[in-house]
């Protein structure tokens, strides 16, 4: 069973009403007021069945089959403006189990942002705010498709505001401040709600500098959690480097970190310098290497790009120190929100293959909102794509190591982890209308500081067609297991799922 619960916070609640409260008033205030704002209104409804023969996803010999039907009425709310852009989305999940009422459930979805430019190319706001469903712990069942437990999973609420003021200096240099404040909020459970600061400055080289180039740059992070760790990251930096012709450019980057947060490290901030390389040799090939040193020792990291008329190739690496909260903030934050709201005819218009099955290839994603820490994480992401127009191919490969700073041991999802994953997957057009995707994929979890390990296996084929402009249908059908060197923590399941989705 998951933890007790435990009322909200009603300053947090507080902080909340205030959020939407004051987004409101900007889009009230700013020039033009809401008039200037063309809005659209689209609301939807979804409805689905699914047949599953392992509703809890429970070790073999404790399988119990369900029917379990979702309704999930919602809308999209739209506001394009000459010098704003608002969207909020919202769904409100329904699901009704036939055998198992236990496991039925209501949730709500939210993701709302709203970006204003107040002064003309000077000053601008930022907003957002979500409301999610994410698992609770790797440690526990986890499914994918939304197959995951009730038992193991907790509906967050994050929203933030970023004010940022931008001047130019003729042709000399471009000078950009930001400040940034958010919080989240864990509901219905004992999970530490956290709040962050953060402050930005960047001075960057402009026009007048051709092949030399330079940048001053400082930033400070300051995140609580509820109750009492706190951990501060403060750098100022300066970065001088020269263009040789188009293709090749060499820099160099010097600074001094003021951290403050709990870790075993005998050192946790000090000077530090990197040097780079980036090679462009042609308009779709792009290789960029860093190398330098830090508190923490070794400070590398590489991104590979090339693609030919049909095929992609990309390689990256990154490492370093953080928070759980900054690794949700990672390359796959936005994608996170939209995958709970889109079809996956729409994630594919807005995303590549290779983001989407990147990003489900990471389930930490999920369950780090819910870690109070601060982590290493080294990180390889390697991936592959063919398109012949109607078809596309693709294989991901992930590995990425996390060690706790603070090497408490108090649990296995606490402290540290490796996890390796792969897919493949194909997608094939056949008809104007008509969409067949399949996917399978292997996450294996080793949890460093026990013997246990985990291999979870997926496979998923499904057929989407459109019947009419506003009218979508789809049949899948989904097959994942666990296999564990313990055997309490295996499972199988297997299920078919039909969705219909319409618009008005």
């Amino acid at each position: 069973m998951g933890p007790a619960p435990r009322p909200a916070s009603g300053r947090r609640q507080g902080a909340a009403r205030r959020w939407l409260l004051g987004t409101a008033g900007i889009a009230l205030l700013a020039p033009g007021g809401a008039l200037a704002v063309d809005w659209t209104f689209t609301p939807r409804v979804t409805v689905s069945a699914e047949v599953t023969d392992n509703v809890r996803l429970a070790p073999r010999g404790q399988e119990k089959a369900d029917l379990i039907v979702t309704t999930s009425p919602g809308f999209t709310l739209q506001g394009d403006g000459a010098r704003s852009d608002t969207r909020i989305d919202y769904r409100m999940n329904s699901r009704f189990n036939a055998d198992d009422p236990f496991e039925g459930r209501t949730t709500h979805i939210l993701r709302g942002r709203t970006n204003w430019e107040l002064v003309d190319d000077t000053f601008f706001v930022d907003a957002g705010a979500s409301r999610t469903e994410q698992v609770a712990s790797i440690l526990d069942p986890v499914g994918i498709g939304g197959s995951t437990p009730r038992d193991n999973l907790r509906e967050t609420t994050t929203y933030s505001v970023s004010p940022m003021l931008r001047t130019r200096y003729g042709s000399f240099a471009t000078q950009e401040v930001r400040y940034t404040y958010g919080e989240t909020l864990n509901h219905r459970s004992n999970i530490q709600d956290s709040d962050y600061h953060r402050g930005e400055y960047v001075l960057n080289s402009g026009t007048a500098f051709n092949r030399p180039f330079w940048q001053v740059a400082a930033s400070y992070d300051k995140e609580r959690f509820e109750e009492g760790l706190e951990g501060e990251f403060g750098q100022v930096s300066g970065t001088l480097g020269y263009r040789f012709g188009r293709s090749l450019r060499l820099f160099g980057v010097v600074g001094e970190d003021f951290n403050n947060f709990e870790t075993t490290r005998e050192e946790n901030d000090g000077s530090f310098w990197q040097v780079g390389a980036g090679w462009a040799p042609t308009r779709v090939t792009n290789i960029e290497a860093r190398y330098g040193e830090r508190y923490f020792g070794k400070n590398r990291a590489l991104s590979v790009s090339h693609r030919s008329r049909r095929a992609t190739y990309r390689l990256s690496y990154d490492e370093g120190v953080s928070s759980t909260r900054q690794r949700r903030q990672g390359p796959f934050a936005q994608l996170a929100e939209d995958a709970q709201f889109m079809t996956i005819d729409e994630l594919l218009e807005n995303y590549t293959l290779e983001e989407i099955f990147l990003f489900a290839l990471n389930p930490q994603l999920g369950d780090e909102a819910f870690v109070e820490g601060f982590f290493f994480t080294r990180s390889w992401r390697a991936g592959w794509s063919y398109d012949t127009g109607r078809s596309v191919f693709g294989v991901n490969l992930v590995q990425t190591e996390r060690e706790s700073e603070t090497q408490t041991n108090v649990g296995l999802f606490e402290d540290n982890r490796t996890q390796r994953a792969a897919n493949a997957f194909w997608q094939w057009r056949y008809g104007p209308r008509t969409t067949s995707l399949v996917s399978t994929g292997v996450i294996r979890t080793d949890f460093d500081d026990s013997d246990r390990e985990d291999d979870l296996w997926y496979l998923r084929a499904s057929v989407s067609r459109q019947l009419t402009p506003d009218t979508t249908a789809s049949l899948a059908v989904r097959h994942q297991r666990r296999e564990s060197n313990s055997a309490d923590n295996e499972y199988r399941e297997n299920a078919i799922i039909g969705t219909l989705t319409k618009e008005f």
